[in-house]
């Protein structure tokens, strides 16, 4: 929720009456992603997509934890929740016998620091479905078939063509353009900037979504029925849960029982496992449940670089009845079927001027690991509130450097890691095989060592200690403020403001369990609980606020066009919180990783100030604004070896400091 007038170059834009203030091209969950965050800022963002609806395959269907904890910030933890499951066991098959069954994931309870602990299930497009309703929940749309084909930016802004398949084109003027469109992004493209990688497996496989018929209706339904089957064409996403409605909701592994059912039972395919032959001459096989839903993923890998995977309906059911214990008549539908080959590889840059890409369009992923959805979503929720800072309280538009300067690091990692997983070959091996454990989470992710990473306090913990530092992901912990009420700090998180956490004169909280009674976290700040705008001048207003309770209300109200910040004075903190955040002030950005850790808060304003008035002046000169800025300490993107296996680009963390820990 939008707090204050806006006093940037939104201001500005709001005068002259321009519809559109930030460009986004590309409705995936990349842009939707952003589109929601912006929208929830008081930010006009345009929204075009070139298809005719939303993505409708199931392709990235691993939702991690900090995208969890991202999603529940944004208002749909819940639908997220309901609409997904966690991963099955794995199980290997020889042809028709049935063998041991492994489990590909490293599980772990929820604890007070982290209330997600492994991969949730949902299929992608069911997670772009629920995004698009909070989108336009938030007042926001989709533009379908329309397509960006060309655009120029200048000092002031950048003109953007659009072109539909009748009428004429249009020309839009916006202060900047996102590229969401993809690994084959056209407004990459346009800008010149090189993507980088290499093959991570040079055997093409076929994915498909397919939903397995009943035996009866196999026996009399013909093979390559054109009223079913939509192959590789576009399907909308709500035609995939079936008929049945809502029930479909709790039709996932455990839940109601699928259609094709008898099928399933006959060849003794459940929906409880996630199965795998491994042992085919022609190459690997899998069919996994896909939860919340009645329909399977269908993966088989070729052993023959040189072949081309036949995406039709009735090649798909041949395929899986050769590759499985199920005849080809037991596939009723074909939902959506492709072909790819695992690559990883990475765009150059991601800032272009006044042209951002994220991410598909910034870097490309393995499969393996669940990494790429998860990290385009992250792309996304770094960029929203550095948009806003610029758009809405007129900070120095170089802010927005730091989205590379944070980013292109954690791409380059992650995708080394989803890399390297893909090369251990998790779907085949059982027990000793490739496991997907806690550095798939994303938790431990960390932008440390970054401009907006700053340290005061005195001393500092040792660099090899596990304490806290700035650019780590906030933890969550129970408190109790000085009013007496108890929250989290997650609670405390959630909406689009900077948060100041003062632990000094936190005592023990008595371990006691939550009360049942208490109110569930808000996903933005009502009218009696909206966050204060902090004053970047009085640090006498910062020292003697009294902290809120949970969600926190609102301590006294500066009118000052810095960014909304909520104010928390710790009076008792659990073991955990005392264990992780110590005796020390923290001020946490909006996206929930740190920004400032110090013993005095008079430090705040001049961090926000520091915020305000943009990074210094370190880029190359001559450079274009927005070339690959100089990261803090003098290390320059592009100075250290490939993290994604590569020998052709090379990448260091800011400072040499480490992307997780």
């Amino acid at each position: 929720m939008p707090t204050g007038p806006a006093t940037g170059p939104l201001a500005q834009a709001t005068a002259e009456a321009a519809p559109t203030v930030v460009l986004i091209v590309g409705a995936g969950p990349t842009g939707l992603t952003l589109a929601c965050d912006l929208a929830r800022r008081g930010v006009p963002a345009r929204v075009i997509e070139q298809s005719d609806t939303l993505f409708p395959g199931a392709r990235g269907k691993g939702i991690q934890p900090r995208t969890r904890e991202i999603f529940d910030d944004l208002g749909i933890g819940p639908a997220i929740a309901r609409f997904g499951g966690p991963y099955p066991l794995m199980q290997r098959w020889r042809g028709r016998q049935r063998l041991e069954e492994w489990d590909m994931l490293d599980r772990a309870e929820p604890d007070e620091g982290s209330p997600y602990r492994e991969t949730w299930m949902v299929p992608q497009w069911r997670t772009q479905e629920v995004l698009y309703e909070r989108l336009r929940e938030l007042g926001g749309r989709v533009e379908f078939r329309t397509r960006l084909t060309d655009f120029h930016q200048d000092a002031h802004g950048v003109s953007a063509t659009l072109a539909r398949p009748s009428g004429p084109d249009e020309t839009v003027r916006a202060a900047y353009v996102i590229a969401a469109d993809g690994g084959r992004s056209t407004v990459r493209r346009l800008t010149g900037v090189a993507m980088r990688g290499h093959t991570v497996d040079p055997m093409p496989i076929l994915v498909a979504d397919v939903r397995i018929a009943a035996s009866r209706d196999a026996a009399s339904a013909p093979a390559s029925d054109p009223a079913s089957d939509t192959g590789a064409t576009v399907t909308p996403a709500s035609d995939q849960a079936g008929a049945a409605g809502p029930a479909d909701e709790t039709a996932g592994p455990g839940g109601a029982e699928a259609e094709g059912s008898e099928w399933l039972t006959a060849a003794r395919i459940d929906r409880d496992h996630w199965h795998v032959w491994s042992e085919d001459q022609d190459g690997s096989t899998a069919l996994c449940p896909l939860a919340g839903t009645d329909t399977f993923q269908f993966l088989a890998q070729f052993d023959d670089p040189d072949a081309v995977p036949d995406t039709t309906p009735d090649a798909v059911r041949r395929l899986l009845a050769e590759r499985t214990s199920l005849p080809a008549s037991a596939v009723r539908d074909v939902l959506w079927a492709s072909e790819f080959r695992p690559r990883a590889a990475m765009a150059e840059r991601f800032r272009i001027g006044r042209v951002f890409l994220l991410g598909d369009a910034a870097h490309v992923h393995s499969p393996a690991g669940g990494q790429g959805l998860n990290t385009s979503v992250q792309d996304a929720y770094n960029l929203g509130w550095k948009l806003e800072q610029v758009l809405r309280h007129g900070a120095h538009e170089s802010l927005l450097d730091t989205y590379e300067e944070e980013r292109l690091p954690i791409a380059a990692e992650v995708l080394g890691l989803s890399t390297r997983l893909h090369r251990g070959r998790p779907l085949d091996e059982a027990g000793g095989g490739v496991r997907m454990g806690s550095d798939t989470h994303q938790l431990t992710l960390s932008y440390a060592g970054g401009w907006l990473a700053v340290d005061r306090r005195a001393p500092r913990p040792a660099p090899d200690s596990d304490a806290l530092r700035p650019g780590d992901r906030a933890p969550n912990a129970r408190c109790v403020d000085a009013a007496g009420k108890e929250f989290t700090v997650f609670d405390a998180l959630q909406g689009p403001h900077f948060t100041l956490l003062d632990f000094r004169t936190a005592h023990d909280l008595p371990d006691a369990p939550t009360p049942p009674d208490r109110p569930a976290p808000q996903s933005e700040p009502s009218a009696t609980t909206s966050p204060t705008s902090a004053t970047a001048t009085s640090a006498t207003a910062l020292t003697t606020a009294v902290g809120p309770p949970t969600p926190p209300e609102p301590t006294p109200a500066h009118h000052h066009d810095q960014a909304p910040l909520r104010h928390i004075v710790i009076r008792h903190a659990s073991a955990h919180a005392r264990q992780r955040y110590g005796n020390a002030v923290f001020l946490i950005r909006p996206d929930g990783y740190i920004g400032l850790i110090t013993d005095d808060p008079s430090d705040v304003p001049d961090y926000l100030t520091r915020i305000r008035r943009g990074r210094p002046a370190t880029t190359v000169p001559g450079a274009d604004h927005g070339a690959a800025p100089h990261a803090a300490g003098g290390a320059t993107p592009g100075a250290g070896r490939d993290a994604t296996g590569g020998a052709d680009r090379t990448v260091e963390r800011a400072s040499g400091a480490p992307a997780s820990r």
